[in-house]
């Protein structure tokens, strides 16, 4: 097949990452693969130099640069409007993707094409499991999880958190990590891009309710692997910024799909957990003086 129209495309949005993310394309360019793939990457306005590593080292690759930090499913949205893969993933930048996963994501989406998105098995850099399937946020959830009582009561979030999953096994779930995220590319007709009104986080949660309601599945594969440093961009945010952006999330997509009144005590709660995400800031901070 002619590179013109490439069996998978890969998406990456890229801030700050620079080394995670060299690594990343060379396992992507190094695998051995049947198929033809592209790549995209979008940098966010990255002051370690990424775009420009991108831009020397690998030439083959397409670099979208942005001049702010546009978040995570805008910056997406950017190449998926010009992703030509029958296959799209969308991959973190702190990734290993491992021999055999492309093809098998490839082959599980075309063969089966009533599951919508698929997510498969994450890896910490010790090899183990990580947990990348949750059930879908109820009310009662994402209010523990903005008061932070699940810091002191940990079970209470159990349930969603899907603690007592089996990753080992193959199945279909709510909703899988957005660390790796495929679909065919015929879902942007249908479901459409991203929501680029989420920021960063929730907006894989809502693009796999909008597949669940088309009647599609949302599969986990526990027979492909990857390597999920988890969240290396974010990590350098504070909490309180982090929080903002959050619950900021959490509350268009309960206004998206629940009733008001969960939504109004969401935000009612909101400031609880955002006066927590600062005293923890102010805490660092001291901690880092003495």
């Amino acid at each position: 097949m002619s590179i013109d129209t490439p069996d998978i495309s890969v998406v990456i949005v890229s801030w700050n990452v620079r080394e995670l993310l060299r690594a990343n394309l060379s396992r992507l360019l190094s695998l051995q693969s049947p198929y033809t793939r592209e790549i995209f990457v979008v940098d966010n306005h990255s002051h370690d130099g990424t775009a420009y590593m991108v831009k020397s080292e690998f030439p083959s690759i397409h670099l979208i640069t942005n001049n702010w930090d546009a978040g995570f499913a805008g910056p997406n949205n950017q190449a998926l409007q010009l992703a030509k893969g029958k296959i799209i993933i969308l991959l973190n930048p702190d990734m290993l993707v491992e021999p055999g996963a492309l093809e098998h994501t490839y082959n599980k989406l075309m063969a089966e094409k009533d599951i919508g998105v698929l997510g498969i098995k994450l890896l910490n850099k010790d090899g183990q499991s990580i947990a990348s399937v949750r059930r879908y946020p109820d009310f009662l959830s994402q209010l523990i999880v903005i008061l932070k009582l699940g810091h002191l009561f940990p079970k209470l979030l159990d349930h969603y958190l899907y603690t007592d999953f089996d990753y080992t096994k193959s199945q279909d779930v709510d909703q899988v990590r957005g660390s790796f995220f495929a679909f065919r590319r015929e879902l942007l007709a249908s479901v459409g891009l991203l929501d680029a009104g989420y920021h960063i986080w929730f907006e894989e949660v809502d693009y796999c309710w909008r597949a669940r309601q088309r009647g599609l599945r949302v599969y986990y594969s526990a027979e492909a692997t990857a390597r999920d440093y988890v969240g290396r961009s974010v990590a350098q945010m504070k909490h309180l910024e982090k929080q903002k952006i959050f619950t900021h999330s959490m509350v268009r997509y309960f206004k998206k799909w629940h009733p008001w009144w969960q939504t109004g005590l969401l935000m009612l709660a909101r400031p609880l957990g955002l006066l927590a995400a600062w005293l923890m800031d102010v805490k660092n901070g001291l901690t880092k003086k003495v």
